[in-house]
Parts: structure tokens; sequence; C-alpha cells
């Protein structure tokens, strides 16, 4: 009975992935799809264990849709680009759990790491004053700052000049963007996002907020590079319908993660006893090439930040 009792749970986790309808019960069981595949494969074991056939293949069946289900993030795209001469954008995604993470770490992450984007979710003012304050603007001195109390905040600091900044209209929370100029490349159009969550909210205000950034982001002409906390995993639909989105040119959005085949970079909870479990910390590009990206640590906050480096096509001044 226990085996039988884990695959059921385990078969809603794992279909969750594959369903569309914008439910706060189906958000929330999408987001522990791959921890119920593994689920799914123990009461498998135990099924087979007690000999109960039938049960036992569907225990199979839903473990196969499970992988199925995670396989492109293992696979990539292509390999990582190798062209040492092509203009590289490294940036750093980091939310600082209601301005509360230490601002001294973070700066010295941005110096050491040779940061030339980071965007900032839940940013406040007094964060902002105490990332000013431990030197972060001598390594970044180009800002476009939207701070809020609560987690609504939004930043982005830059080592080459921003233009054209603005916020995304229509979201509670201040999503910005802004557009650099990166040496050796043209334009690029940088997103920092932090649509709200789909729990406690209803998720339909969730859902509403992916379709709004979507819009924004097929609306834009730029090369882009996107920095967010996007509080969606890939086993969201409604995240994944995000990435079908084509811009000019029929240029794809991707995720660095899925692109490179680096698997699950689980960037939620962390400072816990137990690893962090969800990966909703993303870098999204489109007319950049996704190169590298890891997780590194942020003290004080309940994130770990993303490190990415993006190729920008060439261009002859």
């Amino acid at each position: 009975m226990v085996g039988l009792l884990l695959l059921a749970c385990a078969t809603v986790g794992v279909g969750a992935h594959f369903l569309g309808p914008v439910s706060t019960v189906v958000t929330l069981a999408a987001s522990f799809t791959p921890l119920c595949v593994a689920l799914a494969a123990v009461a498998t074991l135990m099924l087979v264990a007690a000999r109960w056939r039938y049960p036992a293949l569907a225990g199979v069946l839903v473990v196969t849709m499970g992988v199925a289900s995670q396989l492109p993030l293992y696979i990539g795209q292509v390999g990582p680009v190798s062209d040492t001469a092509q203009p590289v954008l490294r940036l750093f995604q980091a939310n600082i759990r209601l301005g509360e993470a230490d601002a001294a770490a973070l700066a010295r992450t941005a110096r050491s790491e040779r940061i030339d984007v980071l965007t900032v979710a839940e940013l406040t003012a007094p964060a902002a004053e105490r990332l000013a304050a431990a030197g972060l603007e001598r390594t970044l001195p180009y800002t476009y700052l939207e701070p809020k109390e609560g987690g609504g905040g939004e930043g982005i600091y830059s080592r080459h000049p921003l233009a054209e900044t603005a916020k995304i209209p229509g979201l509670q929370h201040n999503n910005l963007r802004a557009t650099i100029d990166v040496p050796g490349a043209g334009p690029v159009a940088i997103y920092a996002l932090h649509p709200v969550p789909p729990y406690p909210l209803p998720a339909w205000r969730w859902a509403t907020e992916l379709d709004r950034i979507g819009d924004a982001l097929a609306a834009e002409t730029m090369p882009l590079v996107v920095g967010a906390d996007f509080n969606s995993t890939y086993d969201h639909e409604r995240y994944r319908n995000l990435l079908r989105l084509r811009g000019p040119g029929d240029a794809p959005l991707v995720d660095a993660a899925e692109y490179l085949g680096i698997g699950i970079v689980a960037t939620y909870p962390a400072g816990r006893w137990y690893p962090a479990v969800l990966a909703i910390d993303r870098i999204l590009a489109r007319g950049a090439t996704p190169m590298s990206m890891r997780r590194v640590d942020i003290p004080g906050s309940d994130h770990h930040g993303l490190i990415g480096d993006l190729g920008l096509d060439s261009v002859q001044h």
C-alpha cells in the first residue's frame, strides 16, 4: 500500500509537468516534478519487490515519462562557444532576500568575478545604500535602480553605460529594461525580471505576469539578455511557453541551463540544512549565445546566485 500511495503522489507531480491549466495545485505540483520522478522510481522498486505486476508497470511508465520531461535540460543544444575573439558579457543574477543579503559579499563577488552586469531582485532603498557603501558602484558604476519595500524592488548595475531605461508596465514588482553597448558588439537589451510567485497569491496572477513579460520579450528588437527570479521552473508549462517565443528573424529565446545541457541548477531555498531544490533563478538570451553558467553563494540571501557568460556577435566599427 505504501508503494501505491507513493506512486500516486509521484504521478501527480510528473503529470503536472505536462498540464497547462492555471491552477495553484498544478503549479505547486509541477515545481517538484524532478523529486517526483525519484519518488516514482522508489515506489516502482517497492512494487516490484511486492510482486505487484501491473502497478509496477504503471510505475515504469511514470518514471519513463518523468525522465523524458527532464532530458532537454541535460542534452543541450550545442557545445559551449570557443571563439576567444567573440565579445562576452558576464551576467550575475542575484535575489537578495528583501534587501537583507550581505552587501559587502555581493560587491566582492562582482569585483572578483569581473561581472559586467548585475541584476538584483528584491532591492530595497536601504540595500541600495549599503551596496553603494560597499563599493559596488566602483566596479559597476552605471545603474538603473527601482527599489521598493518588500520583494518588489529591482536593479541593474553595469560596467558599461546604460540607456533607454524603462519599467515593464502592468506588473506588481518593478521589472526593468535597459540597453548597453558592449565593446566590440552592438547594443544589447538587459532585462531584470521578477514576476510574482504563484503561491500564496492566486496562480492566475503569476500566469498573467509571465504572459505580459513574454509580450515584452517578443516585442524586443535588439539582442537581449535576461537575469531573473522567474518564480518558475522548467517544469511549469507557462515558463516553457515563454521559451517558445520568437523574436525578429525567428530568433529563439533560450534558457542558458537548457542550452548548455547542465541540468537542474537549483537556487532556492539557500541557507537551509537541506540543499536548494527549485531552479527558479534563470538566465535567458536571444541573439546572444550562452557559453557557461554556474551557481554561486549569496551570503544572507535565501537564494543562490547565477553567473553566466554570453557570447555576443562582433560588430566592426
